[in-house]
């Protein structure tokens, strides 16, 4: 069975098609947990009307606006799983993602796996831009690339052991592979494309210029580099960020 940590803030408009997403899929074996951080738009009482009593999901609330890094370790918490999954309240997944994912993680006992996924907007319409997942992902290689989607990840917790999201505002995902990779675990590459990334106006993720500083904070406290290397890996992501947005 695998544990999907939903963290939800103001996505009314998007979560249905989000949560039909994953229970339209082939591999059954699933509890969702979704984590709302005290939407404003009545999502989380929603929710509630929506699916309390879908026996396969869990909602619960925060008690005050904590942020991504927060939602998701109580969603961690409440876990009973030792496989992990992550989606964010606006994407999609291919129907088989899951079956495909843990079939490769059984066959091999890879820790972290992920997949490449494409771009869409508000209204479901393909966008430009892809990331395809490459073979293996280390810690060097992430830094180039950041291919790692949030939305795309499984994690085995009994292989990593538990683990915990950084409580900072935006870029809780990147420090999170960042600190995984660091301790030498390595995230391998399904090249199918079985996650759908939406990009709406004005997300957290929005501000690109903001987002690239962020970024580069986290890089250079990976103190286990060189500096002079966190400066070039920070340049090829750079670069890689503006390649995946135009990709077909």
């Amino acid at each position: 069975m695998i544990s999907i940590i939903l963290p939800v803030y103001n996505a009314k408009g998007f979560i249905d098609l989000t949560i039909k997403s994953i229970i339209d899929q082939t591999y059954k074996s699933w509890e969702l947990i979704i984590v709302d951080d005290c939407s404003s738009d009545y999502t989380y009482e929603y929710l509630l009307e929506r699916y309390l009593d879908h026996e396969q999901i869990l909602i619960v609330k925060n008690d005050f606006n904590s942020g991504a890094g927060f939602t998701r370790n109580r969603g961690l918490e409440l876990s009973k799983n030792k496989l992990i999954a992550f989606i964010d309240a606006d994407d999609l997944w291919n129907e088989r993602k899951l079956e495909i994912q843990i079939d490769f993680m059984k066959k091999y006992n890879y820790p972290i796996v992920h997949t490449s996924y494409t771009f869409i907007d508000e209204f479901d319409n393909k966008i430009p831009g892809s990331v395809v997942a490459s073979p293996m992902v280390s810690l060097k290689s992430y830094m180039k690339n950041t291919e790692i989607g949030m939305s795309t990840a499984i994690i085995d917790r009994k292989l990593v052991g538990d683990f915990k999201f950084s409580l900072m505002r935006t870029r809780q995902d990147t420090n999170l592979w960042l600190t995984l990779l660091s301790q030498g675990y390595k995230s391998y590459g399904i090249r199918d494309s079985l996650v759908k990334y939406r990009v709406r106006k004005g997300q957290i993720s929005g501000n690109k210029f903001k987002i690239a500083f962020r970024t580069f904070k986290v890089f250079m406290a990976v103190t286990s580099i060189p500096i002079y290397s966190r400066m070039y890996y920070f340049c090829f992501y750079a670069v890689n960020g503006i390649y995946k947005r135009i990709r077909n």
